[in-house]
């Protein structure tokens, strides 16, 4: 990774000649690309493969991870950066009900391409949940299928994005997700990196619950996008305190490949959004959220919010 603090002005030139390439989708080769478009589609491998070309986390290992802190940094007294995007479409969250003592029917397999009652509502109870499914509409697309990957992550099941019967007995008598660390107080941004899922925390109590994808914790030798040199190091997301210190609207160019509407927390960490987000991780240090999902999640964060990440 990158620090984007103070650009040097030798890199101008070619963050400019960069701007003709095509858009990348996250990956730094083609079979990777067409895994991106395919991991929405299908259920994911089950392995563990590092994405040669993250949305843009470069030279993590010349970036010393810090340990848990006592306190948290003091919050940014930079201006905040108005939005270039227009907000997603996002569902309204609702209050959750009790716990459904209806006896479990199990209803049919529903996967990305279904379009029933049944996938209403399945959106309906992810939102009850804090789940987050993108539009309410009836229709198993990619940010549904992001919303299940999410809960079953939460859950302990199979990531397979698929709502099958296991998600459903799940989902049937799921509980509101809890946070880990309610001492940070409201608002507040925890990243848990076994479950690979972010909780949101507003004023009111918990918002959303959002499919990730952080370091994948393995070696890796790059080439950069930007200066052409290799870069080398290994990929892993900094656990411990800190805010949200520093925004770009809409995408940045890094060492590794594009970042949309990064949020850094540390450094050259940022959650940002994605065109590949799988359920695994496997980014270069930064955490990734679904391109839809990015664009609600960078209008609503504010500087200064808390960001806790552990394992």
């Amino acid at each position: 990774m990158v620090n984007a603090t103070k650009p040097k002005q030798t890199n101008m030139k070619i963050f400019f000649a960069l701007l003709v390439l095509p858009w990348l989708t996250g990956c730094g080769s083609l079979t990777h690309a067409l895994k991106s478009v395919q991991g929405f589609y299908s259920d994911l491998s089950k392995s563990k493969v590092v994405d040669s070309g993250s949305a843009g986390e470069a030279n993590a290992s010349k970036l010393k991870t810090p340990g848990a802190v006592d306190t948290l940094p003091p919050p940014s007294t930079k201006d905040i950066p108005k939005s270039i995007s227009t907000p997603s479409a996002t569902s309204k969250v609702v209050p959750a009900t009790p716990l459904d003592q209806v006896q479990f029917t199990p209803t049919k397999i529903l996967k990305v391409g279904s379009r029933a009652e049944e996938v209403l509502a399945l959106q309906n109870r992810l939102t009850e949940l804090r789940y987050e499914v993108g539009d309410v509409d009836g229709f198993y697309g990619q940010q549904t299928w992001q919303g299940v990957v999410a809960f079953q992550k939460y859950s302990g099941l199979k990531r397979t994005g698929t709502y099958t019967l296991e998600t459903q007995k799940a989902l049937h008598t799921a509980k509101l997700p809890e946070g880990r660390h309610p001492e940070l107080g409201l608002p507040r941004i925890e990243i848990d990196l076994t479950r690979q899922v972010l909780l949101f925390f507003d004023e009111l109590g918990l918002n959303r619950v959002i499919a990730v994808s952080t370091g994948s914790d393995q070696k890796y030798c790059e080439i950069s996008k930007k200066s052409g040199k290799q870069v080398c190091g290994v990929a892993f997301t900094p656990t411990g305190k800190f805010r949200i210190q520093r925004r770009i609207p809409g995408w940045r160019e890094s060492d590794l490949g594009k970042l949309y509407n990064p949020l850094y927390f540390i450094d050259g960490y940022a959650i940002h959004g994605s065109p590949f987000v799988p359920a695994y991780n496997v980014s270069h240090g930064c955490v990734r959220l679904s391109i839809d999902t990015s664009i609600w999640f960078y209008d609503t964060i504010k500087n200064g919010t808390p960001v806790i990440v552990y394992d």
